[in-house]
Formats: structure tokens, sequence, C-alpha cells
């Protein structure tokens, strides 16, 4: 014969133990994501020349649209509104070559993409992540590295689109079109 008693005493201490192993793992898991969340935060900065960082990848920001003037022919004098007055289309000025035109003569490798930054630095201004094979114009302005392990110097370098910046020189190569 069973003691219904007892029966019951051993249903609450095996709840009772289920409950504690559930928050002890609901605990841990906590714990884990912090502590991910605190190292991720703190590695950051040091990697961010391996691993590109940008503001938000996903955004696209549009081509900027310059406005073209309407240009009205007006009516030399003593003619009559009884002939249509011509609208003069407008013209867009034509390209010319000028001395500052972008000549590429590096290019960043073809291994992975690489910061371009504000400031010979790792810690200067991340202006964009640039990506393999990107061309680069040199500005003939370099500066010296802090660290052996990130290169002889810092060249400055101008991309197509006019932006002036900074990459390591073990991070590019010689221009090939």
């Amino acid at each position: 014969m069973t003691d219904p008693g007892l029966s019951n005493r051993l249903r609450q201490k095996s709840r009772r133990a289920g409950l504690a192993v559930g928050l002890t793992m609901a605990l841990t898991i906590l714990i884990c994501v912090g502590a991910s969340a605190a190292i991720y935060a703190a590695l950051v900065q040091p990697l961010s020349d391996f691993i590109p960082v940008t503001e938000n990848p996903n955004v696209v920001v549009p081509p900027t649209v310059t406005p073209v003037p309407t240009v009205v022919a007006e009516l030399p004098s003593g003619a009559t509104t009884e002939a249509p007055a011509t609208v003069a289309p407008a013209v867009a000025p034509t390209a010319t070559a000028d001395t500052g035109a972008f000549t590429p003569d590096f290019q960043i490798r073809a291994d992975s993409s690489v910061n371009f930054r504000g400031g010979p630095s790792t810690g200067d201004e991340i202006l964009r992540a640039l990506s393999p094979e990107t061309p680069l114009m040199y500005l003939d302005e370099d500066a010296p590295t802090d660290n052996a392990e990130d290169g002889d110097r810092w060249m400055k370098f101008e991309t197509e689109d006019g932006e002036q910046g900074w990459v390591r020189e073990i991070d590019t190569e010689s221009y090939r079109p």
C-alpha cells in the first residue's frame, strides 16, 4: 500500500526542482547575452579595419539632382504676339578636360574591403568602407603609422566621387584597369 502524502511531497519537490532548473537556465542565457554584447562593444574599434563598420548598411543615399534652369526667349522689340515665342532648350554643360581629372594610380587590394578614414590613424573617423579593387588617386601626402602591424605608412587618396581620406599602404596595390 502506498502513502498518498508521500507521493504528494515527492511531486512538489520535483516541481520545485524543475522550476529551479528553468530559472537557472534563463539566468545563464541572460548573462551570456550580456557578456557577448560587452565583448562586442569592446572589440568594435580595434577590429574595425578588418570588419568595415558603416552606420546603416541598408540605407542607400540617392544621388543629388541639380535642377536645370529654364531659359525663356524674349520677344524682340516691335514683334507681335501673334507668332508663338520659342523656348530655348536647356543645354547641359559639356564635360571638358580639366587638370584635376581623376586618374587612378592605386586601388584597394582584391582580397578585402577597407575603411576609408578621415585621418591617418585607426582612431580617426571612418568615412565609409571601400570595396575591393576600388580605384584611388594618390594625393602625394602620407603619414607614418603608430603600429608596425599597420604597415609602413598611411596614404591620402581621393575617390572617383571626389571624397578624400586615408588608407594604409598595406591595403592598396597598383591600379590595374
